[in-house]
Formats: C-alpha cells, structure tokens, sequence
C-alpha cells in the first residue's frame, strides 16, 4: 500500500504505524462551590503521526526527501490521500525525524525510514495541486462540473481512469529509478568502465516503464467519456505520449552504449531525453492530481447516495 503527500509518493513502514489524533476544546470556568463547568470551544485540529520509507525501487530517493522538507520549510499544505485514492484532507508538516537504512557503495542513498508529523490544515488553499479541484462546487467537484445526463454513464469512465493512473503511477516510479541510476551514471563520466555497470538496470527498468506507458497510450479512446468533464484528460493522454516517445529515445540511446558505442555518442544524449521526461512529470502532477481527485470524489459520491437510498 501506498500513500501520497502532495505529489510525494510514501510507503508505509507497517499499515499499524499509524496515529491520529482528534479532540475537542473546552473552556473551564471555575464556581464557587462545586466543580468547574465545561463550555465547549469547538474541535481541535487533528494530528496524524506516519512513519513511512522512501524506498529507490518506488523512485529517487534523495529528491523525494528534499521535496518533503522544503514542504515543511514553506509550511505548504499537501493533500494527503491514502491507499488507492482515500482523500484524508490537507495537512502541514510539522516534524521529520529521518534514519538512512542503507547507501550504494558510492554514499548514495537507497533507502530511509521517515516519521513525520502531521496538523490538519483549515483555511484557503494557494498553491496546493488537489486546491482547485477539491474546491469546484462548494467542495464537491461532481456538483459544479457534471451535467445530470453524464451520471449514469460514468462509472466505466471512471474505471478506466483509475486503471490508468494506476499506470501512470507504475510507470512514473520506474522512470524515477532510471533517472536516479542515470544520475549516478554520470558521477562516473570520467569513469565510463564503472557506469557501463548499471546498463543492465537501466535497461530492464525502461522494459518495464514502456510497458506501463505503452499499455496506458494504448487506453486513450476509454478516456473520451470523461474529456468533456474532465478536460485535463486531453492534456494528460498528449503528455504521456510524449513520455513514451522519451522513453524509447532513451532506450534507443543505452541499447547503443550496450553495444559498444563510445561514451560521447549515446550518454549525453540519453541524459537531455531523460531531463525532458522529468519535466514532462512536472507538468502532469497537478493534472493528475485533479484526476485523482475526481476520481475520490466520485466514490464518495457514490458512497453517500447509496447511504441515502438506504
């Protein structure tokens, strides 16, 4: 199971490391004979407590924990949303406490283990990624932008959907582990005996990225019933495209370094390519984001329309 934090993908340690709190606030006035009244002052912000792993098999490592602590240092709100699409609401980050698990032999590292602290975040929302699409409608997105006709047809749309993201996701952790691998690989430009070490990696890795994306391109068409709706689908489906066609560049690329092509003619090229799909990532985490939250917000939907037909 995983859980993302903004646009930061988490693994839980162990789904029972876990705290919540939620409280309410009283205020005590003291009588003269007898024990103080309670007046109730409202609820209390809730506290989450996760202890999670960022892991190089789910993506970088370094990038993910730099991303974290600059969320904390801009006190930024992140939406939270947990499992396969479980939206908890929008949290600040109070506290990171980090251990390093274990490095590669050149001190990168692979793997830490995180506690971070979480406060419940009320109020306007700037710059978070779900904002906007969590607050169409008086907090209900299927309120403001679906027709009533579009209802009933919706639910293979929003299956389709959801696999893809899902896709999407696969892929995208893949791809972060061939941009970290890449990365390292370039430490060793001057060494390029030691880099070639990590051709076989790379290359499995991007067998399994494109298989993600291929399958994904391939599921275009079953986007349409939501693109009048939803119109970051369009966007989303051109993108990753575009994803694709880096991938099998950057394939291209190392499948000529594993053949012996020298250093200069396949490297610095494969590196532009994989700087280009990072920045492709860039541009579809808000959009995915607002998928993921049309998503959510259906199945909540569906959820409280079925409680009130009971």
């Amino acid at each position: 199971m995983y859980l993302m934090l903004g646009t930061i993908a988490l693994e839980p340690i162990d789904v029972t490391d876990f705290s919540e709190i939620q409280a309410a606030r009283f205020a005590e006035h003291q009588v003269l004979k007898g024990k103080p009244r309670l007046q109730a002052m409202g609820e209390s912000l809730a506290e989450l407590n996760l202890s999670v792993r960022l892991h190089h098999k789910i993506g970088g490592v370094e990038r993910r924990y730099q991303a974290l602590l600059a969320a904390k240092a801009k006190q930024d709100a992140l939406a939270l949303i947990w499992g396969r699409g479980k939206f908890k609401g929008n949290f600040v980050i109070t506290d990171i406490h980090s251990n390093t698990l274990f490095t590669d032999k050149y001190g990168n590292v692979l793997c830490r283990e995180l506690t971070i602290n979480l406060k419940e975040y009320v109020g306007e929302l700037k710059n978070n990624l779900l904002g906007a699409a969590l607050n169409i409608g008086k907090g209900s997105l299927l309120g403001s932008i679906l027709p009533p006709e579009f209802f009933a047809g919706m639910n293979a749309a929003k299956e389709a959907l959801t696999k893809g993201i899902d896709l999407y996701n696969q892929g995208k952790r893949i791809v972060d582990e061939v941009q970290n691998t890449i990365a390292i690989m370039k430490q060793f430009s001057q060494d390029p005996a030691t880099a070639l070490a990590y051709l076989p990696s790379v290359l499995g890795n991007l067998d399994g990225a494109l298989g993600s994306f291929s399958e994904l391109t391939g599921m275009s068409e079953l986007f349409n019933g939501v693109r009048s709706v939803l119109p970051v689908v369009s966007e989303f489906s051109q993108e990753v495209a575009e994803i694709q066609s880096g991938l099998m560049a950057i394939q291209s690329d190392f499948q000529q370094g594993s053949s012996g092509s020298d250093w200069s003619e396949w490297f610095p090229s494969a590196n532009r390519t994989m700087s280009e799909v990072a920045e492709s990532f860039d541009f579809l985490a808000p959009r995915v984001a607002e998928m993921t939250a049309w998503i959510v917000l259906r199945n909540d939907d569906e959820v409280n329309n079925d409680t009130d037909r009971a």
